[in-house]
């Protein structure tokens, strides 16, 4: 009894020492700081006829409903319904969930039914006397329970790093969503614009065959010369050049599309130049710093992600502590079968066990050493992430504002590139000038056209950059319904 005293103080002993080692790494452990932006808060200027929405106006995640498109709506909410992305996310979400469960498991007690029949020969030629049976039979029916006792905390911090890295993938999930949710208006944008575009160039294209045919036969009776007819020519054929790459362009942007609603179709009105106008909405941060890192699921997720491997670590250095198990198993023991449930057959048993690390070649240290690395890692991910973030918002910011200025100059632009091709008609009507500076006119006309168009798929843009920089409609105060207590 006193030996076995003395071999657990031992052991006790070295785990001390061991769990004073496991603290003392080589590698240095990073201090957790919150990377801060340039200026405390944005100020920003809202554009005469705009209507300022400020952060807490779109709380709800379907903040695409804020710029009024019912199409867009279908389109976003077909894409989150179906996206293959969204679905896989999800399916991880589900998998962290059982992860954390399987590591809250390891609390409690594993109970176990056993029931075993056996039979073996023993050797003749042994010290058992030869008149015994050498065969022997038994059936053992009981139930057995192990369990082991968490005095360091190693299954609490395993329990916590299970439950920050399912937290970290509700963000994620939130993060696949709004992703999913930008690419697909961003998407149904680019469709509406280039069959805008494409509209445009067939509308071009059919008077500019007009005018070459009209130009061949004042041509032919000798009202025009060739470099007039040349030139008609050659803008009729610049044209009609220019449908192909449209075209081009919209099938693959309708294929990525068809991909992102993983194959559904959705409702894309015309869009005609009636529909290029600034839109009423204007993003405003309120309070970037503190609502950024508070609504951004990527930065919510890294926080997770950083708090996870703090739990991580921690189960490495409790890896040194010993570890103490109890085991217990009680039933009945019988070779004949009617006599299981007789008062002779009942068994017991009941066992202790303390295990100490003492030599593995090295292999917990370099456990701990690589937890602290990773710790470190998500340290430097996650203060890059927020400097990124805050980066994203100023940019779009910077983007809303140009971009509603460029299309009011592109709207202006094409106004008065109508009045110029108005008047040079009535010139060439009137005999005063040729047609060569028509088709100049009706040229920049297009271009403007084209450009006006453009400019206003760059503004709703804008708009979603805005929106995505500041993390949808991402609410502060909510997850996903998890069982993570």
């Amino acid at each position: 009894m006193m030996k076995l005293k003395t071999l657990t103080r031992w052991m006790l002993n070295a785990g001390v020492l061991m769990t004073l080692t496991a603290c003392a790494s080589g590698i240095p452990l990073l201090k957790a700081n919150k990377a801060q932006p340039v200026a405390d808060k944005v100020a920003v200027e809202l554009p005469a006829g705009a209507r300022g929405v400020t952060v807490n106006e779109f709380q709800d995640e379907r903040w695409w409903t804020l710029l009024g498109d019912p199409g867009l709506n279908e389109t976003v909410e077909t894409a989150l319904s179906n996206n293959t992305d969204v679905r896989l996310a999800n399916e991880r979400l589900n998998e962290a969930g059982a992860v954390l469960g399987i590591a809250k498991s390891a609390r409690w007690p594993a109970i176990f039914g056993q029931l075993t029949e056996s039979r073996g020969r023993t050797t003749q030629a042994g010290n058992s006397p030869f008149f015994n049976p050498n065969v022997n039979e038994s059936t053992r029916l009981g139930l057995g329970a192990t369990w082991e006792l968490d005095l360091w905390g190693k299954i609490a911090a395993q329990t916590d790093a299970a439950r920050a890295s399912l937290m970290a993938q509700s963000y994620n999930l939130r993060g696949v969503r709004l992703s999913v949710a930008a690419t697909a208006a961003s998407l149904y944008t680019q469709v509406r614009v280039l069959g805008l575009q494409l509209n445009v160039l067939e509308q071009t294209l059919t008077s500019r065959e007009q005018a070459y045919a009209l130009a061949k036969k004042r041509f032919e009776v000798g009202l025009i010369n060739e470099l007039q007819l040349r030139q008609t020519e050659a803008e009729y054929q610049t044209v009609k050049a220019q449908l192909p790459d449209t075209r081009e362009q919209l099938s693959k942007v309708n294929n990525a599309l068809s991909v992102l609603l993983a194959g559904k179709s959705s409702r894309i009105d015309a869009l005609s130049a009636d529909n290029l106008k600034l839109t009423r909405v204007f993003i405003l941060p309120a309070d970037t710093p503190s609502e950024l890192l508070l609504r951004r699921p990527d930065l919510a997720a890294a926080e997770q992600q950083l708090a996870a491997s703090e739990a991580n670590l921690e189960v490495a250095r409790k890896a040194f502590f010993p570890s103490i198990g109890l085991s217990a198993f009680g039933g009945r023991e019988s070779a004949a079968l009617d006599r299981l449930f007789t008062g002779p057959a009942k068994v017991w048993n009941f066992q202790a066990q303390l295990t100490q690390p003492i030599f593995q070649a090295g292999r917990l240290f370099d456990e701990r050493d690589a937890a602290v690395a990773r710790r470190n890692q998500a340290v430097l991910q996650y203060e890059a992430s927020v400097r990124t973030a805050f980066q994203e918002v100023y940019d779009a910011i910077v983007a809303q504002r140009e971009a509603r200025e460029r299309l009011t100059a592109r709207e202006q632009q094409v106004q008065a590139l109508a009045e110029v091709v108005r008047l040079a008609q009535l010139r060439v009507d009137n005999g005063v000038a040729n047609q060569l500076e028509l088709l100049d006119a009706q040229r920049n006309l297009l271009q403007a056209q084209l450009s006006w168009a453009g400019a206003w798929q760059a503004q709703q843009g804008a708009t979603l950059l805005m929106i995505r920089a500041l993390g949808g409609g991402f609410k502060a105060d909510s997850t996903v319904a998890l069982n993570a207590q």
